[in-house]
């Protein structure tokens, strides 16, 4: 996983002119936006030009480790969201194959899904080769996955199942020409996280 960590608030700039002065003014509240990556690859062979390939993913564990790698924890996240998709071939086949279908996800800890994530229609997979592409995102599957960030802070252990739906491909696999490949599709999220920063005061021994 990418992992990195920006401070988005107008308080804690204040606090930064601040630092070194050696008094404390105040505790300020202030936000933290942790931004993760989290990817899955689809290792497929294939015969046929319509197919399904599944991966789970524990959506509650690849949170907590992304906080703990920050040293923070599930109480301290206030909201999150996913940004964006992509998706990459990161195993060419032999040749190039043209692919239109959907990739899926559902909940597996409750009953929720399948709902449409990524479209992809006519894609070159040696288009796709070597460098992300960014996905067309359905909306529906944009907001169970937000829901399920949402259930996380909440106290749930959401478990997500993303399916590679595949419905054409040209030329069609046979048995003798098969589709063969690896493919990575990546999810950006953020979640947001509130601490208390403690603001020194610029203006020492004034009063």
């Amino acid at each position: 996983m990418n992992r990195t960590m920006k401070l988005i608030t107008v308080s804690a700039l204040a606090a930064l002119v601040a630092i070194g002065t050696g008094c404390i003014i105040e505790d300020t509240g202030v936000e933290i936006v942790l931004k993760d990556t989290y990817c899955m690859t689809f290792e497929e062979s294939h015969q046929s030009a319509t197919f399904v390939t599944p991966r789970t993913i524990d959506l509650a564990e690849k949170l907590d480790e992304a906080l703990a790698d920050n040293d923070l924890e599930r109480e301290d996240v206030v909201r999150g969201a996913m940004i964006v998709a992509t998706y990459e071939v990161t195993d060419p086949p032999s040749h190039d194959w043209t692919l239109t279908g959907a990739i899926t996800v559902e909940r597996t800890d409750i009953v929720d899904g399948p709902e449409t994530v990524i479209d992809y229609a006519s894609q070159s997979l040696m288009d796709a080769y070597g460098a992300p592409v960014f996905a067309d995102l359905n909306e529906a599957g944009v907001n169970l996955i937000n829901d399920a960030i949402d259930d996380y802070i909440a106290g749930q252990n959401p478990v997500l199942l993303f399916k590679v739906v595949n419905s054409a491909c040209s030329p069609t696999p046979t048995s003798e020409n098969q589709l063969v490949f690896d493919w990575e599709a990546c999810v950006f999220y953020y979640a947001v996280v509130a601490e208390t920063l403690a603001v020194p005061d610029p203006f020492p021994g004034s009063d």
